[in-house]
């Protein structure tokens, strides 16, 4: 029997399915990295010199790009209308050379 129902059950199946081969292939990967791993004890070093290595390199990324914002933000002049006594308030002005 057919149900008028608006919701269709493809969009369900489909993502079921999707989720499925994920969860498939994140396991099967799991696996034979444990298998990999029970062979080779040396691969457990090695991967966390390389998460050591790629932190390394983040975070002198990080401290590069912080230092060019340093060198960008350092190239305002700071300078001031010269102050006459009997004039208005004192006022500064900022010039972005860039």
């Amino acid at each position: 029997m057919f149900y008028n129902d608006p919701i269709s059950n493809r969009i369900f199946s489909q993502s079921h399915r999707t989720l499925t081969q994920g969860t498939f292939i994140f396991g099967g990967i799991l696996f034979f990295l444990a298998i990999l791993i029970f062979a080779y004890p040396m691969l457990i070093v090695y991967f966390i010199a390389g998460l050591i290595l790629l932190a390394g390199i983040s975070v002198l990324t990080i401290a590069w790009k912080l230092w060019q914002v340093r060198k960008s933000v350092s190239q305002f002049e700071y300078r001031e209308t010269p102050l006459s006594i009997n004039r208005g308030p004192r006022v500064i002005y900022f010039r972005w050379y860039g």
